[in-house]
């Protein structure tokens, strides 16, 4: 409503209010009028006014009168008319949240479709979902047959994460010959937990019972299938979809199993045979382009890309990917060159300046560095700007500035209040300010007894600089504070188990934080640490393969060298730590092991 029609209504409502008794009769009756005529089940035929015949006139033949069947009229019970005046008024004052109240008691009371509808439409425009889905959901139930009442329901279901239920109400979509768009679910069941996304699953398996063949039905299942695992099951049907029509999503959900499948060369393959063809999917050429790069194929993928940018010469995320591929292959220039040009054009201009921030740092051009930083915006390049711009201070000697710059923030941006903490015990710890880190640790933590995420990393900060004492007291703190807290249990029972003869402690430590994550290397990796300790070299070893096999990473490696040069196997520990050289040439921990034992 623009706002003179808004000020005529509202110049009306206080005629309304003023007039004496008998008009306001007049409005009210008009109101209740209008209103019975939008909200009531069918219309009411009006009593037939008598008027006096000519009489010369030949008599009328009789009307023929509908039959009350015909058009059933349920009466609103009196205090559900009273509640629907108020809240027509109510919107008429613009006091649209107690309009929308009253309706909705009026939609449960009565369960009139009519009103249903209204009350949906005016939670939606006030983005009250719960009562919108509340009133669309007895809207469907009342008037199954109305198309607008089942698509609003799947929407709103849809929106409240309730997908199970929303399947259904698609499904008489698609029976009332509305248009059904089931691939929605199987895009919005990605981030469901396994059994909720198996019955989703179930319920699209079942549907295609009723609905052999369709295709949306299919592409539904096939990427269900692909999120909960069942990789050859869901290329099958990817596959039985591309015999009908190439269709992009299809294409991409095949390209996607075959990575999934570690079949990347493969994917490669199908993909660049599809993008060769004169303009082609810009979304498959992008996909290909990421699959390259992820593969390390850098010149190939910066081809794709560009051929990407020649369709939009400013796209910001191609910008950004080739910018990052120059970095990778140490060109800061052409770098330089596509992150300008994001600024430029305002296209993910914040993490734009992070980036030539760290150019400008490389250059020692400190100045410039710090106005790159400065500008790096609110996003993804926040708090590691911030970082680099206390680091800079720091690095020439000014303190003072560097820490002020990171309070002043804690002020300014309070949702970045912790990170910024960390940042400067980070600064402190890593430049051998040993007691400023853990007296400023200390002095946050005395206001924040209780702050879990701050009390362990002055754990690490004290096992940093060989302060056992602090890390258990505040592991165990947080143990106490958060009993499931795996990281807390693990990192306090390999600490035990590594620089102390408290194994059997550790042990037990560490077998209740796998308990709580089965599957993380890292405190398999502990496991057969402990084990190792303990003098079990045959279990160590099992634990520690399996550890190395899910993440090749330098200190699991160095752990299983040892096990294995203690066990007697010195040409399989040799080879593990070359092979973990390789990914990691500057590790500290691979080369103090494999010194200390060329010297033994």
């Amino acid at each position: 409503m623009n706002a003179s029609n808004k000020k005529v209504n509202n110049i009306r409502l206080s005629s309304f209010l003023r007039t004496p008794r008998e008009p306001s009769r007049f409005c009210l009756l008009s109101i209740l009028v209008a209103l019975l005529a939008g909200c009531s089940t069918a219309p009411v035929e009006p009593e037939p006014v008598s008027t006096p015949e000519p009489i010369a006139a030949k008599p009328a033949p009789p009307k023929p009168q509908p039959d009350p069947d015909d058009y059933p009229v349920a009466a609103f019970p009196g205090d559900s008319l009273y509640e629907l005046l108020v809240a027509e008024v109510a919107g008429y004052r613009s006091r649209y949240d107690i309009a929308l109240d009253k309706y909705v008691d009026a939609v449960v009371e009565t369960r009139d479709p009519g009103v249903a509808a209204r009350a949906t439409r005016l939670a939606l425009y006030l983005k009250k979902y719960a009562e919108a889905l509340k009133t669309a959901l007895i809207w469907a139930e009342v008037d199954p047959e109305n198309v607008a009442a089942r698509r609003h329901a799947v929407d709103l279901l849809l929106r409240a994460g309730k997908l199970e239920p929303a399947i259904g109400h698609m499904e008489a979509v698609k029976q009332l010959g509305g248009k059904a768009s089931f691939d929605v679910f199987a895009y919005r069941a990605v981030d469901l937990a396994p059994k909720q996304r198996a019955a989703v699953l179930a319920a699209i398996t079942e549907m295609l019972g009723r609905h052999p063949g369709d295709e949306q039905l299919l592409f539904s299942r096939a990427v269900l299938l692909e999120h909960s695992g069942q990789l050859p099951e869901a290329l099958a049907i990817a596959e039985e979809l591309l015999t009908v029509s190439e269709k992009p999503n299809v294409i991409v959900l095949k390209a996607r199993i075959l990575d999934a499948m570690q079949r990347e060369d493969d994917a490669i393959a199908y993909l660049t045979a599809i993008v060769t063809v004169p303009q082609p999917d810009r979304r498959l050429q992008l996909l290909l382009a990421r699959m390259l790069f992820e593969e390390g194929d850098l010149e190939a993928a910066k081809v794709q890309y560009n051929n990407a940018l020649m369709v939009s010469p400013n796209d910001g995320d191609v910008l950004f990917a080739l910018a990052l591929i120059a970095l990778e292959q140490g060109d800061d220039l052409q770098a330089q060159e596509h992150l300008e040009r994001m600024v430029r054009w305002n296209r993910r201009s914040g993490e734009a300046h992070y980036y030539l921030g760290g150019i400008a740092e490389r250059r020692a051009d400190t100045p410039a560095a710090l106005q790159e930083y400065g500008q790096a915006g609110e996003g993804y390049g926040f708090i590691p700007a911030q970082a680099r711009i206390a680091s800079l201070l720091a690095n020439d000697g000014l303190w003072e500035e560097a820490r002020a710059h990171l309070d002043n923030l804690r002020t300014e941006k309070p949702e970045h209040r912790q990170q910024l903490i960390l940042i400067e015990a980070q600064l402190l710890a890593d430049r051998g300010q040993e007691q400023e880190a853990l007296d400023f640790l200390d002095a946050i933590l005395q206001q924040e007894p209780e702050n879990v995420e701050l009390l362990y990393y002055r754990a690490m900060t004290g096992q940093r600089f060989g302060q056992l004492d602090i890390l258990e007291a505040d592991l165990r703190r947080v143990i106490e504070l958060d009993p499931g807290n795996a990281d807390a249990l693990n990192a306090l029972g390999y600490t035990l188990t590594d620089q102390t003869n408290r194994h059997e402690e550790a042990l037990e430590l560490i077998e209740k934080a796998l308990t709580i994550k089965p599957d993380e290397p890292a405190f398999i990796d502990s496991l057969g640490w402990v084990q190792y300790r303990l003098n079990n070299f045959e279990m160590a070893l099992t634990y520690l393969r399996q550890a190395y096999e899910m993440f090749r990473n330098d200190e699991i490696a160095a752990h299983l060298g040892e096990v294995l040069w203690v066990a007697g196997d010195k040409s399989e520990a040799k080879r593990i730590w070359e092979e973990a050289l390789e990914l990691a040439p500057e590790s500290e921990i691979l080369k103090n092991v494999i010194q200390r034992f060329r010297v033994e």
